[in-house]
């Protein structure tokens, strides 16, 4: 089992990655040392502040995915300007 800090299906959560990335996806769960994530997104510098991309660019955005454990240096829940960031980005809705 793996721990995963009381996070609940669909809460939005933040991956840093051993090779620097930070990914920000819906948790879907977590066992045998794999996250399953829904829509994840890269976090991404650009001139107006934190942009999100697509982190697996030819794949469906609405495919889950797995992400290894042994990739992740640390994980959090997202924080709220990040959330509704990904919000808007991944379903076109500007949260109030």
């Amino acid at each position: 089992m793996l721990a995963t800090k009381g996070y609940s299906k669909d809460q939005i959560v933040s991956f840093k990655l051993v090779n620097g990335d930070e990914v920000v996806a819906k948790f879907v769960s977590a066992e045998n040392g794999k996250f399953t994530l829904s829509k994840p997104c890269t976090i991404m510098p650009s001139q107006r502040g934190l942009g999100l991309i697509q982190s697996v660019m030819t794949s469906d955005l609405n495919t889950t995915i797995e992400l290894d454990s042994q990739h992740v240096m640390m994980h959090a829940p997202t924080i709220k300007e990040v959330v509704d960031h990904y919000i808007q980005t991944t379903t076109g809705i500007t949260p109030v």
